[in-house]
């Protein structure tokens, strides 16, 4: 009876020591781990992200929906100088609406996916970077749509003004992976509708954000 308690004790201290080594173990690897599983997160994110936006803004522009004349109406004065530059807000908010709503949709359509981390990635060593058997994790991108339009003046010669409606769409966008969340924003500029202006356009009018 003596001789068992020691090697009781004995083998419950290794036991101890085993499961503090594997907790370590568990740490290390899993501050090692979580950055590298992040940043792949979040390049699938953006990755994503851009794809719809692209398809969202192509699904609205094509066939010339909308045109300069479209969105903004011109007055002019009898010696033909601009007197004002109005918007044209339904057809502005008309494109800002069905644009958030393709993007939306087709965000609240992702599935989740399985995204693949090599052994060697995750091993942090460059030789290694990329190759060995892969870790499966499963991504679920969840995200949401911002947009604006501006209106933006620049110089295109004597007495001429080259006028753009810039539409930025901004997206946020967050991997939900087990244990993880990482999330990024895709910022996108897209000219909606341009044109040339020949006359005098006054100071007041070339900041305008029209939405």
């Amino acid at each position: 009876m003596r001789t068992s308690r020691p090697r009781n004790k004995a083998t419950g201290m290794r036991l101890i020591a085993l499961g503090l080594i594997l907790i370590t173990v568990v740490v290390l690897t899993d501050i090692r781990v979580r950055p590298i599983i992040k940043k792949a997160g979040g390049y699938q994110c953006q990755v994503i992200a851009t794809r719809i936006i692209n398809q969202a803004v192509h699904n609205e522009l094509e066939n010339g929906r909308y045109d300069y004349m479209s969105l903004v109406l011109l007055t002019f004065d009898e010696t033909g100088n601009i007197t004002s530059i109005q918007s044209n807000m339904v057809n502005i908010n008309r494109l800002k609406t069905r644009v958030s709503e393709y993007i939306n949709e087709d965000m609240a359509k992702i599935d989740s996916r399985d995204l693949k981390i090599p052994v060697g990635t995750i091993s942090g060593i460059n030789l290694l970077y990329g190759r060995g058997p892969a870790v499966p994790v499963q991504l679920t991108p969840r995200g949401y749509a911002g947009i604006n339009l501006v209106s933006k003046f620049s110089s295109a010669g004597i007495n001429q003004t080259h006028h753009q409606i810039i539409m930025t769409v901004s997206v946020d966008i967050s991997a939900i992976i087990p244990g993880y969340t990482t999330s990024v924003t895709v910022d996108t500029e897209f000219i909606v509708a341009e044109t040339i202006i020949v006359g005098y356009i006054p100071e007041s009018y070339t900041h305008i954000i029209i939405g």
